[in-house]
């Protein structure tokens, strides 16, 4: 599986700013994730589907506070780092550049 690891990764959005910790693992033989970030109470995120590519992983996710909308990740891994972009609904767009830290 891509990506297995605890990544900390900088963001700097409208509605937050300051380190994200996202931890990648092997739940059964499909992806899971938990969601961390500093100073901020992290909503409830339910991962919808994964796929992977090569050295990119493909996500799309949703939580209750985006009321039916969806969230599309892209994240390249190379070693221990990782760089790609999330996109969210209403021109949302966090760019993604971590490091894996555990």
């Amino acid at each position: 599986m891509l990506g297995l690891g605890i990544w900390e990764v900088p963001v700097n959005s409208m509605f937050y700013k300051g380190t994200a910790k996202i931890t990648v693992r092997d739940d059964g033989g499909k992806y899971g994730f938990d969601f961390e970030a500093t100073g901020m109470n992290v909503p409830e995120i339910d991962v919808l589907s994964t796929r992977a590519e090569g050295q990119t992983l493909y996500a799309e996710a949703t939580s209750p506070i985006l009321k039916g909308k969806t969230l599309n990740a892209e994240i390249t891994f190379s070693g221990d780092e990782c760089t790609g972009v999330v996109k969210g609904p209403f021109g949302v767009k966090i760019n993604i550049n971590g490091k894996r830290i555990g």
